[in-house]
């Protein structure tokens, strides 16, 4: 995918501002193999601990990857190369990672999250809550980790649909600096 209106497609976060992010992903070479997915993830009220009181404790603590292994339902599918954001106010996505996820059979919970007492809490909320709990292991995929915490995107609406393809027309990139989420 070229960029818009001719231009070459910006491989910078700061050129793609304004653009759709799968602008910015074709010019680093991503999405022509396989369908690439975004995932934006905040954390569920019903989680909320004292250690885990919103999304921004999840990033800062180092846990958002553990929670988005931890599903309602085979939401994520499994094998899918999946962009992740964690939630900001107004609307807007950090990236966190790119991984591809792969679900366990329904129940079976990973070792890490087990017996990882940082997360104990979130785990067991989220177990407490969830009707068809799915657990994922996650990959890092290569391509993109210049941009951890720098790329910003504004996340189409309604916000409530946290799994969208990363092809969406209105996923676009609206910031290159570090933003913390809320």
């Amino acid at each position: 995918m070229n960029g818009e209106a001719g231009d070459a497609a910006p491989s910078d976060v700061a050129a793609a501002i304004g653009r759709p992010l799968a602008v910015l992903l074709a010019a680093r070479g991503l999405g022509g193999d396989e369908p690439l997915f975004a995932l934006r993830t905040t954390l569920d009220p019903r989680d909320a601990t004292d250690d885990h009181r919103a999304t921004a404790d999840l990033v800062r603590l180092g846990h958002e990857r553990v929670y988005a292994r931890m599903q309602e339902g085979l939401r994520l599918g499994s094998g899918r190369a999946i962009l992740c954001f964690a939630g900001l106010p107004r609307g807007r996505a950090v990236f966190t990672g790119f991984r591809r996820f792969m679900a366990r059979r329904p129940g079976v919970v990973p070792g890490d999250i087990v017996y990882d007492y940082d997360v104990a809490d979130l785990f067991h909320q989220f177990a407490a809550r969830s009707r068809r709990p799915v657990f994922y292991d996650a990959l890092d995929l290569p391509g993109l980790d210049d941009l951890v915490g720098r790329l910003v995107v504004a996340w189409p609406r309604p916000a409530m649909i946290r799994l969208r393809p990363a092809t969406h027309p209105d996923l676009r990139v609206v910031a290159g600096d570090s933003m913390s989420p809320s």
